[in-house]
């Protein structure tokens, strides 16, 4: 009888024993079976994520044309001139009906900086200073009074040398095409320069910046444009208003005359 009982025992043991094995061996394939599906499920949302980004890179690529990302833009305004016939007036449809001529006294190129002048002086010279100026006796405190205004004078180099209607312009033409124009700091034909485009009909006018000529040698060639009103100075007769322009924009201030800056003429008519 023990021996029977011994022998079930065993028996029972060894059953258990595979089945416990057996046990072992199915929550161990279950395991893999898991570790691959979140392998796999990882494997998958990675892949889709690359593609996504890859998309997303593609998108922004073929939208601004080129692979650095970098934008163009194009111009809706109309042309400087309508031919190269220069001078033009060019019409900005500005209140007072005055229309800027589309290149400096001196030159028939829009871009170019064309001559120097003193204020009140109407020709070029190689030294500028108060020694070298006409109408003053040696100094600034010695300078001639011409008038308020020397448009369509003996003094206005514009008139004197392109005749008409063309005379230089006073400060309130200047402060008009200030307010009733965009102005843009950029580069015509590899000039740097001032563009002043009107708010009204998109007509617009470049002033390259020639920067001025004081003593014997010229100052803030590409980055300053100074250009000579017809219009005496606000307190002293030894200053006179002009059309100064920068990069950061563009304002009406005053100078010595006796320095030599650029003129953009107007037209009266």
């Amino acid at each position: 009888m023990l021996k029977n009982l011994t022998t079930i025992l065993f028996l029972l043991t060894i059953s258990m024993c595979a089945n416990a094995q057996a046990a072992g061996q199915y929550v161990t394939k279950k395991l893999a079976q898991k570790t691959t599906q979140k392998s796999t499920q990882k494997t998958t949302q990675k892949s889709s994520q690359r593609q996504q980004t890859n998309k997303g890179t593609s998108s922004t690529s073929k939208g601004n044309g080129n692979s650095r990302g970098t934008s163009r833009s194009y111009s809706t305004t109309k042309p400087l001139c309508p031919d190269n016939n220069h001078p033009h007036m060019i019409d900005l449809g500005l209140p007072s009906g005055t229309k800027w001529a589309c290149c400096n006294v001196g030159t028939s190129k829009p871009e170019d900086y064309g001559g120097y002048y003193a204020w009140g002086e109407t020709e070029t010279k190689s030294t500028y200073s108060w020694s070298t100026y006409k109408h003053c006796d040696g100094s600034s405190n010695t300078c001639h009074n011409l008038g308020s205004s020397i448009a369509g004078t003996q003094y206005d180099v514009a008139h004197v040398k392109w005749g008409g209607s063309w005379v230089m312009p006073s400060k309130d033409q200047i402060e008009e095409l200030d307010d009733n124009c965009t102005y843009t700091w950029t580069t015509f034909n590899g000039v740097n320069g001032g563009k002043f485009t009107s708010k009204k009909n998109g007509a617009s006018i470049f002033l390259p910046a020639a920067g001025g000529s004081w003593d014997d040698y010229p100052y803030s060639t590409g980055s300053y444009g100074y250009y000579w009103s017809s219009a005496q100075g606000p307190s002293r007769s030894s200053r006179a208003y002009l059309l100064y322009f920068r990069s950061g924009g563009a304002d009406c201030d005053h100078s010595g005359r006796d320095y030599g800056h650029t003129v953009r003429p107007v037209s009266r008519n």
